[in-house]
């Protein structure tokens, strides 16, 4: 069985979240298509940011995407509770991490998404979709 990665694209001139459907003959993608969740077909691929799934899934069973926000539950001890966080893809390492969204912490990466760390991310949004992403921070404060 072959393995598909999943994307999801953010469509720059509309401002809004699509889903990609894309077939692939032995790893070479046939067709690609992005719509919304209304099922509304998008063309102007040259307006999109594409972002690959990580294959994981937050505390609530969420997918957890490039370009989410996450944040770090509470674990006894642990450092980092409360930290908001961008999933990124680190080419050099060809990894996902994580960037703390705190400035005074911005040369740190975390690259622990498994275990405990993993049980108590939540995704709360992503950096495309700004004013949700606020209403949700707003929230959980």
């Amino acid at each position: 069985m072959e393995l598909i990665p999943k994307f999801r694209a953010w469509d720059k001139t509309h401002k809004k979240m699509g889903f990609i459907d894309a077939h692939m003959t032995d790893g070479i993608f046939q067709s690609v298509k992005i719509f919304d969740k209304d099922g509304d077909d998008w063309q102007e691929s040259e307006n999109f940011i594409i972002m690959q799934s990580t294959g994981l899934k937050d505390k609530n069973g969420t997918e957890i995407f490039e370009g989410d926000v996450v944040r770090f539950g509470r674990l006894s001890g642990y450092p980092f509770d409360g930290f908001l966080n961008r999933v990124v893809w680190d080419k050099c390492d060809a990894a996902f991490k994580l960037v703390p969204l705190d400035k005074t912490w911005s040369d740190t990466y975390f690259s622990n998404f498994g275990g405990d760390a993993l049980k108590s991310l939540e995704v709360i949004g992503n950096v495309y979709e700004k004013d949700k992403l606020e209403e949700a921070i707003n929230d959980t404060k």
